[in-house]
């Protein structure tokens, strides 16, 4: 097993908030724009690339703290209702 460098997580951290906190810059101003759902995308995106060319531990620590540096929440995935809100949970948000 090879063992990954602090700075590894430490990158992903920073790369992961910085799409977090724009997801919810744009989800603020107006959860149903294109805008958010690019934010989203990229938020799915980031989650499974970490996924592929890491362990799931590292998904998990790498999540945890993007959600402890920023305050904020993973947002789910699924469709919203009429009010602009999400429709159930994403399970893949909380591994």
């Amino acid at each position: 097993m090879t063992r990954r460098r602090p700075t590894t997580i430490g990158h992903l951290v920073e790369k992961g908030s910085f799409v977090l906190t724009a997801y919810h810059a744009e989800c603020d101003k107006s959860a149903a724009s294109r805008e958010t759902e690019f934010w989203r995308g990229n938020l799915s995106g980031f989650r499974y690339t970490v996924g592929e060319t890491h362990r799931q531990d590292v998904i998990h620590e790498t999540l945890q703290s993007v959600r402890k540096s920023t305050g904020l929440e993973i947002p789910p995935i699924g469709e919203l209702n009429s009010d602009d809100k999400f429709l159930g949970t994403d399970p893949d948000a909380d591994f």
